[in-house]
């Protein structure tokens, strides 16, 4: 037989050992998701611009520390829009892409505006906000755009969650509305 040697490591925890290593992986832990908040935080918001001339700037406002919401083509041009009161399409404008993740969770999205259509020119000048519409996911129909946060879409979840909604945005310009470039800001925001 060859000589030879055999290296044995005996390993003793004790109670003060095992406390330390708890400790040290809850603060790892507590690091970890810190630092996905702050990612999380600084990476959702995006804005998106739209232009009798129209211009819509889109806001994405996270409300919820482990959601994201991008918004895009980050920039949309309206176009050039006839003042004769006749309904503007514009299908799947925009994608918003919502990121959530958790045990079990519900994410909502949802949607507001600044307010009316103002002419940068002339602030005096707008188009009313009633004339501004999109297609809500959640009951099938038509919705006009309100200052107020309306619910566009729900979703439960188990772990990691990422969903797309296409936007179709209408818009009716008033006969004799007054040439201008005219904007207004959409605020995309998750709970």
């Amino acid at each position: 037989m060859r000589g030879g040697f055999e290296i044995v490591y005996e390993i003793t925890l004790t109670t003060q050992d095992i406390k330390r290593i708890v400790f040290a992986v809850s603060l790892m832990i507590l690091i970890l998701v810190s630092v996905l908040t702050v990612f999380a935080d600084n990476n959702t918001i995006n804005t998106t611009n739209r232009s009798l001339n129209n211009s819509t700037n889109i806001t994405v406002e996270p409300m919820s520390a482990r959601a994201s919401v991008t918004v895009s083509p980050s920039t949309i041009n309206l176009g050039t829009v006839m003042p004769d009161g006749s309904l503007h399409s514009y299908p799947e404008i925009a994608t918003v892409t919502v990121t959530d993740w958790g045990l079990i969770f519900d994410t909502d999205l949802y949607v507001r505006v600044s307010g009316a259509f103002v002419n940068t020119a002339d602030p005096s000048s707008t188009i009313p906000l009633s004339n501004f519409q999109y297609d809500n996911p959640t009951t099938g129909s038509r919705t006009s755009f309100t200052t107020s946060n309306e619910l566009v879409k729900t979703w439960t979840s188990f772990l990691i969650m990422q969903k797309t909604v296409s936007m179709n945005y209408y818009l009716t310009v008033p006969s004799f509305t007054t040439n201008g470039t005219y904007t207004t800001t959409i605020f995309y925001s998750v709970t």
